[in-house]
């Protein structure tokens, strides 16, 4: 009679198990012996899977706590690595503005080699290894040697892949005010970045385009050649280079420099805060790159480097920029175009040093401009030779005046503007001293006497090779050496 009992104890049993695996009913004071010992069993097996889930439990938090000192480490090499956060933010809107609009962020990570090509080199941009290597070259001389060993992080990539973009857009941004002054044009065509650009007649000239129905852009676009005029030749590229000089003073020196010919910056300028005094290949780029963005009918410049609109690559159209200005930085064209700009910007006469991919093929167009840089015409060697004696002459009196340790007191002395020789007679003849170019001649060498006269007696410079070597050219040379002999007696 009990055992019918029994099996129904063990249904129920099963039904209770298969329903909570947890939970064991206890039977109470009447039950039977046979009902007793499988509850014993139950409890048994109940105990050791217990025992088997307290054992896995165990092990888990071993395992926690060996990750645990794994995880700090990381934590604190984190906070490590943002001490140097304002530092690296700082040099990487200078890199993006002045050395690589487009940088790479897997180059970002990797060591410098050995034996880098050198970024000025003319073998920079031979084979991609040597575009590589120039690329680590460039960006080890431009970051300061204290961050070499953070630059292999990927926390260095990642904040410099994210102040290049937001630095970009914020001085997109505030060109979009001035850029009616800079491009003479109405500020309504930028003020507004939605207006239809691309239905202008004015500023898809400036682009090349030829027709508004199928808008077809140029490497080399009008807007680059001297009176708007795009030269086939593509000799004189980059020769509107005040329009450059605009969009780099007031992204250096503050919008506001565009109208205050006198004014400094201040101190919260971009020419101040990175100790910028003259412009460097990417930073003619940037500025050509970014005026052609202005002009297109393109509302934001994407992080991709593709207009979405125009569908031009203005990561490509940098490449090509800085791929002439770095190969041709050293020709007589270029040279003189970089003095310009300087003085434009900085008020100096000094041509800059080099310190510290695509879409459509534009590899005969950009082959055509580097060979049209190299070329000497007959017809305009005698402007070129005058340009670049100018600049010498120039070059060798600032030197003669310059000092290392007076940046900051040249900055502020108003320095008198090259002088312009190519249309103007500056001699005069034997028995008169009535030229209409004379006065000039004379107030430039008082203006470079009396600047030589508050240099420091004992911090004149060595003479220079170049001045040692160079040979008086004609009576313009004369003059100009009349000027230097003055300003060496005054310092003795």
């Amino acid at each position: 009679m009990s055992q019918p009992a029994a099996d129904s104890s063990d249904s129920e049993w099963d039904t209770d198990q298969d329903a909570d695996a947890g939970h064991i009913s206890i039977p109470g004071p009447s039950a039977s012996k046979g009902e007793l010992l499988e509850t014993l069993k139950a409890l048994q097996v109940h105990m050791q899977k217990l025992q088997e889930e307290n054992r896995a439990i165990k092990e888990e938090n071993k395992t926690l706590h060996a990750e645990k000192p794994k995880r700090k480490w990381h934590a604190d090499a984190h906070d490590e690595l943002s001490v140097h956060e304002d530092i690296i933010s700082i040099y990487a809107r200078k890199y993006g503005m002045m050395i690589e609009m487009f940088p790479s962020s897997d180059l970002l990570n990797k060591c410098l080699p050995e034996s880098p090509t050198p970024f000025d080199s003319a073998e920079r941009y031979k084979t991609a290894s040597t575009q590589e290597s120039s690329f680590m070259d460039e960006l080890y001389r431009h970051f300061p040697e204290s961050l070499h060993k953070v630059m292999e992080s990927s926390y260095f990539s990642d904040l410099v892949m994210k102040c290049i973009p937001d630095a970009r857009a914020n001085e997109i941004k505030k060109l979009h005010g001035v850029a009616g002054n800079i491009f003479d044009l109405p500020s309504k065509y930028f003020t507004n970045t939605s207006y239809d650009r691309a239905n202008v007649p004015k500023i898809q000239q400036l682009l090349g385009v030829t027709s508004l129905s199928n808008l077809t852009y140029k490497t080399f676009p009008p807007v680059l050649f001297p009176n708007l005029k795009e030269d086939k030749s593509l000799k004189t590229v980059f020769g509107n280079w005040e329009l450059l000089a605009r969009v780099l003073k007031a992204s250096l020196r503050g919008v506001t420099s565009l109208h205050q010919a006198s004014s400094s910056g201040g101190a919260h300028t971009n020419s101040m805060k990175w100790s910028v005094q003259q412009v460097m290949p990417g930073s003619i780029a940037w500025a050509t790159v970014i005026a052609i963005f202005l002009l297109s009918p393109d509302t934001e410049f994407s992080s991709t480097g593709i207009g979405k609109r125009s569908t031009i690559s203005y990561k490509e159209l940098f490449f090509n920029y800085k791929k002439v200005l770095v190969t041709k930085w050293h020709t007589k064209r270029i040279i003189q175009i970089v003095t310009n700009i300087n003085h434009f910007i900085f008020k100096a006469a000094r041509p800059s040093t080099l310190d510290s991919a695509g879409h459509e093929d534009h590899t005969d167009t950009i082959d055509r401009a580097l060979a049209a840089l190299d070329m000497e015409s007959s017809d305009d060697e005698s402007d070129v030779s005058k340009s670049a004696a100018n600049a010498a002459d120039s070059e060798r009196i600032l030197e003669s005046i310059s000092q290392p340790g007076l940046s900051t007191h040249l900055r502020t002395t108003e320095v008198a503007p090259v002088p312009v020789v190519n249309n103007i007679d500056i001699s005069v003849s034997p028995g008169t001293g009535d030229s209409e170019e004379a006065p000039d001649v004379v107030q430039e060498s008082i203006s470079s006497a009396a600047m030589v006269g508050e240099v420091p007696q004992d911090s004149e410079p060595e003479p220079s090779s170049r001045q040692k070597q160079a040979k008086p050219r004609g009576r313009k040379a004369a003059a100009v050496s009349g000027t230097v002999k003055c300003a060496t007696r005054s310092r003795k």
